[in-house]
């Protein structure tokens, strides 16, 4: 469609679709049935409208692409629409007139040779057609982009929808699962006879996971405060189980200006946990802080001797819901010693 000539990745002189001499020649014929309607009567008349229709359409639609195009690598649409459509529409102007003065002066001055008035009068008749053109070109192509833009973020909120519920079910997962719920409350029922106020600080630390999880799981991101505390119950749930085979060391700000998407630290030390072998004399060791505005989540590689299956699904969705949120990307950096994930830090702009 029209837009579509708009839209390219990079811009080449010589590349031609069938729009570039189709459109040239409907608005010449339209132009022709306001102003001559009569001249249809002579076959003579109408290929001269056509060849004039392509000399002024196909220069003027390859110049105007390439504005489009340049423009949009320092003028977004979407971020600045009423500067990028005053910047379009005058520039497209300008050298739609220089186009329509050049094509006017080779045809009737150079090839009829006719008077230099002629030239001013074709030039200026034309030139009311050239501003009404451009213009309603550059509103159609402006709102061919938005509806676009509109129906791709459609389909991006209902992607997002989608990997959210993902994510939310991988966590409860982790956290429902019989495994974890077995290892914890024989843990707990160890800890009742041989330390009750530790037993009681132990139900304290596994319901507000369980109360983190009811709560966020309608959010879109979450502060530094709110995920350090679900971390630090965790972390004591794991430590009462492997006591110092297992370390944790968080060391994230307490900052309510800094925000990360709900569960995925949670996730990603659950995953350090399952695939990793962990025993007193080889620890694993799990560091999670804050680093030139990102969130590291690092660990030492040992994995177990019994490969266990993954789905992948958690740190997918956890990209594919970066990629929506932020401009930077998770990244995820793996060693002979180290698996690293990096996850960037939102700002109050991006909540």
């Amino acid at each position: 469609m029209l837009s579509d000539i708009y839209k390219k990745t990079d811009f080449k002189l010589f590349r031609f679709s069938v729009w570039h001499l189709l459109i040239p020649i409907i608005i010449g014929v339209i132009i022709t049935l306001i102003a001559y309607p009569q001249g249809f009567l002579s076959v003579k008349f109408i290929f001269f409208v056509m060849i004039y229709s392509l000399a002024l359409g196909v220069p003027s639609m390859k110049s105007f692409e390439y504005i489009e195009w340049k423009l949009e690598q320092h003028i977004s649409w979407l971020k600045k629409p009423n500067l990028r459509f005053i910047l379009t529409v005058l520039l497209e102007i300008i050298i739609g007139i220089l186009i329509l003065t050049a094509v006017n002066f080779l045809i009737f001055i150079v090839i009829q040779r006719q008077q230099i008035d002629i030239l001013y009068s074709k030039t200026f008749e034309g030139l009311k057609y050239l501003i009404i053109f451009t213009i309603i070109g550059v509103i159609l192509i402006n709102f061919s982009h938005f509806f676009k833009s509109w129906k791709q973020a459609a389909v991006n909120e209902e992607k997002l929808k989608r990997e959210k519920l993902a994510i939310e079910y991988e966590a409860l997962k982790n956290q429902v699962n019989p495994h974890f719920l077995f290892n914890s409350l024989t843990a707990l029922s160890s800890l009742v006879y041989k330390d009750q106020e530790k037993a009681v600080t132990f139900i304290r630390e596994f319901s507000n996971v369980f109360r983190y999880v009811l709560e966020c799981r309608e959010k879109e991101v979450v502060d530094f405060v709110t995920e350090k505390k679900l971390l630090e119950s965790i972390s004591y749930l794991y430590h009462i189980r492997y006591e110092d085979s297992l370390q944790i060391n968080i060391n994230l700000p307490d900052a309510e200006d800094k925000f990360i998407i709900p569960m995925a630290l949670q996730m990603l030390l659950e995953n350090a946990i399952k695939h990793n072998a962990i025993a007193a004399d080889r620890p694993l060791i799990v560091k999670i802080h804050e680093e030139e505005d990102y969130v590291i989540v690092r660990n030492n590689l040992q994995p177990r001797k019994t490969e266990i299956v993954s789905s992948k699904i958690g740190l997918e969705n956890i990209k594919s819901r970066y990629k929506y949120l932020s401009d930077k990307d998770v990244l995820v950096e793996i060693s002979n010693e180290e698996f690293v994930v990096k996850i960037p830090v939102l700002s109050i702009k991006d909540v």
